[in-house]
């Protein structure tokens, strides 16, 4: 495990509590070494899958991979940073495959789009406690999901760009002033909800109404607000 495990960080930045402390050493530039690191990160996840955390270490990784643990260690400082990067991979599949096939033929209604956007979160974080829950549900800080998402799109295109145009497609949808916070509050609400209550309790995203009270939500923070709103208290 790296030093920074035991240090006392106090305060803790927003940014470090999007994202894990435990990066890679260096990015491949070249793509032998691209190669290699999709070898390690690759081997970790099929480890993590067969045998469990426990299982990982860098001699199966060595031995699964290919790759010599002088390699790895150039390239991770530790196990738990490659399987972070395994998450990621795991995020970016997800985020591709359900963007690429999401369902185009009949416009939806708005509450319809918003559980197929927590199923597809929901998904995500099902298929993430599969590879490491311990992990996963320790690091609590959050997990930008829409980021790998949005790091693969077109760049003239992004995730909140992607859920705007289909919710103009729902058959209920009701433009306003104030659309770009409001699909910005939806889709934070729906990722953050998803991550922050599984963070709490992992035997909540079986639970068939999990899903249902997360929808509701996030009708809540989606809808236009009401006509009137109470005097502010000193």
């Amino acid at each position: 495990m790296s030093a920074i495990k035991n240090e006392q960080i106090e305060p803790r930045s927003f940014q470090e509590l999007i994202r894990p402390q435990d990066e890679m050493r260096r990015h491949p530039k070249q793509e032998r070494s691209r190669r290699m690191v999709l070898a390690i990160v690759q081997a970790a996840r099929f480890i993590l899958l067969q045998h469990g955390r426990e299982g990982l270490t860098t001699t199966a990784l060595e031995t699964v991979s290919g790759v010599p643990k002088s390699s790895i260690y150039q390239y991770f400082p530790n196990l738990d940073a490659i399987v972070f990067e395994v998450f990621r991979e795991v995020i970016r599949e997800c985020q591709l495959s359900e963007y690429r096939a999401f369902p185009s033929q009949h416009p939806p209604t708005v509450m319809s789009f918003i559980y197929w956007l927590l199923d597809w979160s929901i998904d995500i974080h099902r298929k993430l406690l599969e590879i490491d829950r311990s992990l996963l549900l320790e690091h609590r800080g959050f997990w930008d999901t829409w980021k790998e998402l949005d790091q693969n799109l077109a760049p003239n295109s992004s995730t909140e760009h992607f859920i705007y145009e289909n919710l103009k497609r729902c058959s209920d949808f009701v433009p306003g002033d104030d659309d770009v916070m409001r699909v910005h509050a939806l889709g934070r609400t729906a990722q953050m909800l998803v991550y922050s209550m599984m963070a709490d309790n992992p035997e909540f995203i079986e639970n068939e109404e999990f899903r249902h009270m997360l929808a509701r939500m996030c009708v809540a923070a989606f809808s236009t607000r009401p006509t009137t709103s109470p005097m502010r208290t000193n």
